[in-house]
């Protein structure tokens, strides 16, 4: 049953059921935060200063969670989605939010992330993180993404919000033009077997996967980065916004902290992207070794750097290890690195793998992260000593339309071991 409840000193709220709620702050994970009858709900799909019609939709631990069913005071940063898929649909959760707004609300994040589990203060922050997210790519926030998952059923479907169940999406506004018109295409085609197709756009066009292999467009992915051309199958990993590469070899360059001749350490290197482009900037005198845990992956980096060499660049060493394991061993070994390049998956690098780089102590620790909270949690223990600080942190809204975003954070060393 739906109905309103008035405010009541009541301590349980009933699943399913609609209350009346004023919309307060942004919370990590792209909900924002009410209070109804005492208990905290997160709240998706509504926005700071609005009051919202919210169902509740489940519990976990002593949190409730809610989905927005009627605005009855919107917010002035209240826009008109794109998609009406996006209400229910997992890939986007911003759509109704203007993007200048959504910039603003991720920086908040941020900076509440630093402060709340770095325990870094106001000022610190304000100082380290600068000016916030930073907009890349098309001022629309649309059509910037170039990997993408679709279901076909009779149409092409997209995952709702953690449920199975599927959502009609014909007309996906943050894929690249391309892949629309690839979707179209194929629609108009017919023959589609039911299932999951990964749509991937490189140099060449789209590529497509469906569920019996090789649908349409080249068998592999051509992209360009570090002044080289990565081939890959469309269902490897690749940054699906292509902007945002370019903005971090910028930042990386810009530091001025990866020199000619030194030696570096690129951790969850993958296929090695920002290994090719740490070895270009520390040059044939320097050393780069590029470690990653999946076996696959690793092999495919290692043969690469070994048939495509540039004599300019320093040789990349890959070793295939976690680097949980890779770091431990050089806990108890010679040759501490210049720096040290991370790029660890959404859940951070960990308490022991930043404990163990303390010890090895490298010049630099540059860390892109996806999450802020798991960048948070390691800038506490990488800063515990005191013998590191955070010296900056640059951010990009490098996924518009959804509450992701990524970050570049800079470590410097200030004690001499």
């Amino acid at each position: 049953m739906s109905a309103v409840s008035k405010m009541t000193s009541k301590q349980v709220l009933e699943i399913g059921k609609q209350y009346l709620a004023d919309i307060g702050n942004i919370a990590h994970g792209g909900h924002f935060v009410t209070h109804v009858e005492g208990c905290v709900v997160f709240v998706r799909g509504a926005l700071t200063g609005e009051q919202a019609l919210i169902q509740i939709t489940h519990k976990r631990q002593k949190v409730y969670f809610g989905i927005a069913q009627e605005i009855k005071k919107p917010s002035e940063f209240r826009v008109a989605p794109s998609c009406q898929a996006s209400q229910f649909c997992g890939g986007c959760d911003f759509q109704y939010i203007a993007p200048l707004n959504q910039r603003a609300l991720k920086t908040s994040v941020l900076k509440e992330s630093l402060q709340r589990f770095a325990s870094l203060d106001e000022s610190q922050v304000d100082r380290i993180v600068g000016s916030g997210v930073r907009a890349i790519g098309d001022p629309s926030g649309l059509g910037w993404r170039e990997r993408a998952r679709f279901e076909w059923d009779e149409g092409w479907k997209m995952h709702q919000y953690r449920r199975g169940a599927m959502v009609n999406t014909p007309q996906c506004t943050t894929i690249t033009t391309e892949m629309g018109e690839e979707l179209t295409r194929l629609e108009g085609v017919g023959g589609l077997q039911p299932g999951e197709y990964t749509f991937a756009q490189g140099n060449e066009g789209v590529s497509v996967l469906g569920p019996l292999g090789h649908v349409s467009g080249p068998q592999t992915v051509g992209r360009e980065f570090a002044g080289t051309n990565w081939e890959s199958s469309p269902r490897d990993f690749w940054q699906s916004n292509a902007a945002l590469l370019p903005e971090v070899s910028d930042c990386i360059r810009g530091l001025g902290v990866v020199s000619k001749g030194a030696n570096w350490w690129d951790l969850y290197a993958g296929s090695g992207v920002f290994s090719q482009l740490l070895a270009n900037i520390v040059g044939d005198i320097g050393s780069l070794t590029s470690v990653e845990g999946n076996r696959q992956t690793s092999h495919l980096a290692r043969d690469r750097f070994t048939e495509v060499s540039d004599p300019r660049a320093a040789p990349v060493q890959t070793i295939n290890s976690s680097v949980e394991s890779f770091v431990a061993r050089r806990q108890k070994g010679d040759g501490r690195p210049d720096g040290v390049f991370l790029d660890p998956p959404r859940s951070g690098a960990g308490i022991a793998v930043c404990a163990a780089l303390l010890d090895i102590s490298p010049g630099w620790i540059l860390y892109l992260a996806c999450d802020p909270v798991a960048l948070a949690r390691d800038t506490r223990v990488i800063c515990a000593s005191g013998d590191y600080e955070l010296s900056s942190v640059t951010a990009w809204d490098a996924f518009p339309m959804t509450h992701h975003f990524e970050s570049f954070a800079v470590f410097t060393k200030i004690k001499v071991s």
